[in-house]
């Protein structure tokens, strides 16, 4: 992984330790590097990008059930991989399936020893400049960007056979990075 210089990459991964419609969930949470600090997103960036991670994977999963198809589990290991690569295109200055060195999800996934998956499935999302902070708006665009998408964004999200995902969403300054890993063993 690339020197992250003043990036908070947040990686939210929800271990359900019961049926998803319960409340008991517990949450692991991963700061890539960088340093935690304020900015237009408030007092914290970790915290910010950990409302925006845990946020996506609830309405995405929102989305998933309004259609009847079964809620995502999280996975840590795709979260870690999604943290990982959010923060890779921050500090990288690029945005897009593929780094410029030409290594795409399938490496990323082998240089991270997560080969337990027969399909994964990823999307990005980026904005930057003028961003209206509030996290539900960066949720509600990131979600409706993807399903309005033409690309097989939305294909991956209502994809009955991927059932295991991650989130990871690093910003830095005036840009903010959004991952998700799609899975299925």
């Amino acid at each position: 992984m690339s020197i992250l210089r003043m990036l908070t990459a947040a990686v939210i991964a929800i271990a359900t330790l019961t049926p998803v419609a319960s409340a008991q969930q517990a949450t692991l949470v991963s700061t890539i590097a960088g340093a935690d600090r304020q900015g237009p997103w408030g007092q914290s960036s970790y915290d910010y990008s950990l409302r925006v991670s845990k946020s996506i994977f609830k309405t995405i999963n929102l989305q998933r059930t309004n259609k009847g198809l079964q809620p995502l589990e999280a996975d840590s290991s795709l979260g870690l991989v999604a943290g990982s690569y959010a923060g890779d295109m921050l500090s990288g200055d690029f945005f897009g399936h593929f780094a410029p060195d030409g290594r795409d999800l399938q490496a990323r996934l082998e240089e991270a020893n997560v080969l337990q998956f027969s399909e994964v499935a990823e999307n990005l999302w980026t904005a930057e400049g003028e961003i209206q902070w509030e996290y539900q708006e960066t949720v509600r665009r990131a979600v409706l960007d993807w399903l309005n998408s033409k690309e097989g964004h939305r294909e991956a999200i209502l994809d009955p056979n991927l059932r295991l995902a991650g989130v990871g969403t690093a910003i830095r300054n005036e840009r903010i990075v959004v991952a998700m890993l799609f899975g299925r063993r």
